[in-house]
């Protein structure tokens, strides 16, 4: 076995730091609540709808290899990001399908 050459230190967070985190936390979660109160809003969910059908639509263009199209789809939903983003709602992410790779679950 090797000798530990350094000592174990432990890095103690001040007062103010532990605040501030908790203050990002509390702002975390009201934004959450925020966002899902805009969810629940009727005029909300076709917009949700349209957006994730654009994306499978892009989804399936891009295997197919029709790059025309995919470009169409992109504008589409390029377009409605503003309606979402009036409402309250962060324009979703395009999703990715299938496993994870070890370097994507590491970063």
């Amino acid at each position: 076995m090797t000798p530990k050459t350094e000592p174990k230190t432990r890095n103690r967070r001040t007062p103010d730091e532990i605040v501030a985190d908790l203050q990002a936390e509390i702002e975390r979660v009201q934004a959450r609540a925020a966002a899902k109160e805009a969810k629940a809003r009727p005029e909300a969910q076709p917009l949700i709808l349209a957006v994730r059908a654009l994306d499978k639509a892009g989804r399936v263009a891009a295997e197919a290899g029709n790059r025309d199209l995919v470009q169409a789809v992109e504008a589409a939903r390029a377009a409605l990001a503003p309606g979402i983003v009036g409402l309250g709602l962060r324009v979703p992410e395009k999703a990715k399908r299938g496993r994870k790779r070890k370097a994507e679950q590491a970063a």
